[in-house]
Parts: structure tokens; sequence; C-alpha cells
């Protein structure tokens, strides 16, 4: 085995715990805000772990898989901070305890058909 064997090896185990990690995050975690936390996190790093093995066994595409590791690091908080903000907004009963709403005190918990107050007074 080569050092370059060895070297997919080890970081290829690394993306494959992350992932583990995020996969049992996921099934074992209370609430839906904890499992986008986890299923955000965890498979970025498997994920990204593991395309970068590839990279190292690949020679040929290290560049690719570099900006394919680029662009889920920039896309997949994006896609997770959307889904949890939908969730939020949709979701009837909240029974879980905030110590501080960032949300419910900007007044964006309404649902997305009801219309907005009028706001009076002078605008500054």
């Amino acid at each position: 085995m080569t050092l370059q064997e060895t070297i997919v090896i080890i970081i290829a185990a690394i993306g494959v715990i992350f992932t583990i990690i995020s996969a049992v995050g996921i099934v074992r975690l209370p609430d839906v805000y904890a499992r986008m936390h986890a299923a955000a996190k965890a498979s970025t790093l498997g994920v990204s772990a593991i395309l970068l093995s590839a990279g190292v066994h690949f020679p040929d595409d290290f560049p690719l898989l570099v900006v394919m590791i680029f662009l889920f690091f920039i896309t997949a908080p994006v896609a997770t901070t959307t889904m949890a903000r939908a969730t939020y907004r949709t979701d009837p009963d909240r029974h879980f305890v905030l110590n501080h709403d960032d949300m419910a005190t900007m007044g964006r918990n309404k649902p997305h058909n009801q219309p907005r107050r009028r706001q009076t007074g002078k605008r500054r």
C-alpha cells in the first residue's frame, strides 16, 4: 500500500465518521431544528472529506473536486437556514423553549398568507 492510498483511506474514513455522526444526529435528536443542525454541520464535513479523498486518489480531477467542496460549503448552510425558517414560519405548535427568539421579536413569525398590519405614523 502506497502513501497516497493510506492518505486516501484516512481522509475517507474521517468523512465516513462525520457522515455517520450526521445520520445518528438526524435520527436521535429531539426536534426538527436540532436535526437540521446535525445534517448541515456534520454532513458538510463528511461529504467534503470524502470528496477530498477522491481528489487525492484521482489527481487529475482534484481542482474540480475542490470547486465542488467550495460550492457545497456555500450552499449547504444556506439551504439549511432556509428550511429552518420555513419550518419556523409554518409550524403551528412550537412547544420548544427558547431563551431568546429573534424572529418573534421582529414580527416575522406570521404565516405568509396573513397580511401585515399597516404602519401608522411617520416613517424615518
